[in-house]
């Protein structure tokens, strides 16, 4: 293995381990916000650059600080519910599981 492919490796264990420890409200933040580079990224335009991700977390994490434990929970559930149903769909996951 090279350097860089543990470089990369290291660095994605960290990032998820970051992630993990994040309160609901936050963790929901990172989600959508990858999602939105997922989209651009689909759609045939330039990535977001840091300032751009950083401008539209803190946007994303102001709305979202008014939300409630249970409603920041429930926003996440049906986010992932959504990724679920699409990926069903493009029959990359199997219905139930």
């Amino acid at each position: 293995m090279n350097n860089q492919i543990l470089e990369t490796e290291k660095l994605l264990r960290e990032v998820i381990a970051r992630v993990a420890q994040l309160p609901p409200n936050d963790l929901l933040v990172v989600y959508e916000t990858i999602s939105d580079l997922k989209r651009k990224d689909k759609a045939g335009k330039p990535s977001f650059n840091a300032n751009e991700v950083l401008s539209r977390a803190k946007t994303r994490a102001s709305e979202l600080n008014r939300l409630s434990h249970a409603e920041a929970i429930q926003r996440f559930i049906d986010a992932t519910d959504r990724i679920r149903a699409e990926a069903v769909e493009k029959g990359l996951a199997i219905e139930g599981e």
